[in-house]
């Protein structure tokens, strides 16, 4: 069986870059809301990995950090990012199931007085402290988001 290092040297760029999001970036990107606020040691081996497979694209022993802007790739951190401004933007405009209705409030919407809070329309997770995940939508979305 052939592995990607021999196909580089029959192929071009935009066939290597086909089997890199069919064969590494999809895995990257299933599920990446619920893993990928991990801290970065837990990261490491992955973003070891994605390097990895990044810099077969080139013949030369380029930096991976040039590589993903040449090639339009995001890093696990962007995928992750990209993934959590994806399921916002659902959320406000009606495209997740109605389960996810409750889930969070503006907090202007909830406090009774004005506050600097309230005025940079930050968003509040309202679920209970038992819902799986509730500890990422508190930390993330109530101090990162606008």
């Amino acid at each position: 069986m052939w592995n990607v290092v021999q196909i580089k040297n029959y192929t071009n760029i935009s066939v290597l870059k086909s089997v890199y999001f069919t064969l590494f970036h999809s895995y990257l990107t299933y599920s990446i809301l619920n893993w990928g606020r991990a801290n970065k040691t837990t990261l490491l081996p992955l973003l070891r990995l994605q390097n990895k497979a990044v810099r077969t694209l080139e013949y030369n022993k380029t930096k991976a950090t040039i590589l993903y802007s040449k090639h339009k790739i995001l890093e696990i951190p962007d995928l992750f990012q990209l993934s959590v401004a994806k399921f916002m933007y659902s959320f406000y405009n009606d495209g997740l199931p109605n389960h996810f209705d409750n889930y969070f409030a503006e907090i202007a919407s909830v406090l009774k007085y004005q506050t600097r809070l309230s005025s940079l329309q930050k968003i509040l997770f309202t679920q209970n402290e038992n819902i799986s995940g509730s500890a990422f939508f508190k930390v993330y979305w109530t101090e990162n988001l606008v």
